[in-house]
């Protein structure tokens, strides 16, 4: 008989499974996947967006599978920045949306739940993790900690803007 935390992390599986279907697959497979210049491209575009802003933050660019790419802290960033962007760009990638829209579905028990607590608790639930599109096909995502949510995302679409 399973325990409770192995029925939650076959539960994130199978989630996780689903989620990822062969759309995915087949978009590595057809070349459309996000490079280290890619991430770079869109960290500066996000860099330029904060600047106008006159904001520091940090910028993490994840693959499609939520793996991170790049990340960069600006000098003055708030340290802890680093580990909410990361969580928000996972989320974002994993899920497909925007890492904004999770804030209402994080309730015990439920799939969302279960796959976070098989990242270890990584994910972070909040505006700032928005995903990255290339010819319709999830290729990454883009996140960004720092400032305010609202702040965050913008600047987050910004650079998600750079992939053409």
């Amino acid at each position: 008989m399973l325990g409770s935390s192995a029925r939650a992390l076959i539960g994130a599986a199978l989630v996780a499974a689903v989620l990822l279907a062969p759309s995915q697959a087949g978009a590595q497979a057809a070349g459309r996947r996000l490079t280290l210049a890619d991430a770079r491209a869109v960290i500066a575009a996000a860099q330029k967006s904060a600047a106008a802003k006159n904001l520091l933050v940090t910028v993490v660019v994840a693959d499609y599978r939520g793996d991170v790419i790049a990340l960069e802290r600006q000098p003055g960033a708030n340290a802890e920045s680093v580990d909410g962007a990361i969580g928000k760009a996972m989320l974002s990638a994993i899920f497909l949306r925007p890492s904004g829209t999770f804030r209402e579905t994080t309730n015990s028990g439920s799939p969302i739940t279960a796959v976070n607590e098989s990242t270890g608790g990584r994910l972070r639930f909040g505006a700032g993790g928005v995903p990255i599109v290339r010819g319709g096909v999830l290729i990454g995502a883009v996140a960004v900690g720092g400032a305010t949510p609202q702040q965050d995302e913008a600047i987050a679409n910004d650079g998600a803007a750079a992939i053409p």
